[in-house]
């Protein structure tokens, strides 16, 4: 009897460390990373995408850089990422801007949300700023096709 009870207990104590273990595991790391570049025609206008980030689907850490050029000015802003997630070919990156110079779209301490299709033959991006952002979500603005680059969206 002291056996079985012994046994039962040992048991007991393995189901509940494993549950313990189960409960305390991080989610997965997910992630989107690239360079791409969307150019537009009338008016002419070249926009630069480069990031570089992590997480979990409910916060992040990474970098973004943009840039946008026309005739007249280039213009180019950093943020800091909040938030990765993840759906399928589907990412989407949101941060907050901690350094801009002549970009009229986004200033320091504002939000912003990019979105990435990697589809593998023809990727699409789409960035948002200000109150179009919500922590984690995607951009409201529609994909646009890239020109060149490629983006990498993994889970």
């Amino acid at each position: 009897m002291r056996r079985a009870m012994i046994g039962l207990l040992g048991a007991t104590a393995l189901l509940l460390a494993t549950v313990g273990t189960a409960a305390a595991a991080p989610a997965r790391d997910v992630s989107v990373l690239g360079n791409a570049e969307v150019e537009l025609q009338d008016p002419y206008s070249v926009f630069e995408f480069s990031v570089h980030a992590h997480g979990n689907g409910h916060s992040g850490q990474g970098v973004l850089w943009l840039a946008h050029r026309d005739d007249e000015r280039i213009g180019w802003m950093v943020a800091r990422i909040d938030c990765v997630r993840v759906a399928g070919s589907l990412g989407v990156v949101t941060g907050v801007v901690s350094d801009a110079q002549d970009f009229a779209v986004a200033s320091p301490g504002e939000p912003i949300a990019l979105t990435v299709r990697d589809d593998g033959t023809k990727d699409g991006v789409s960035f948002a700023s200000r109150e179009e952002v919500t922590r984690c979500g995607k951009s409201p603005v529609p994909l646009h096709p890239i020109t060149s680059g490629d983006f990498r969206v993994s889970r």
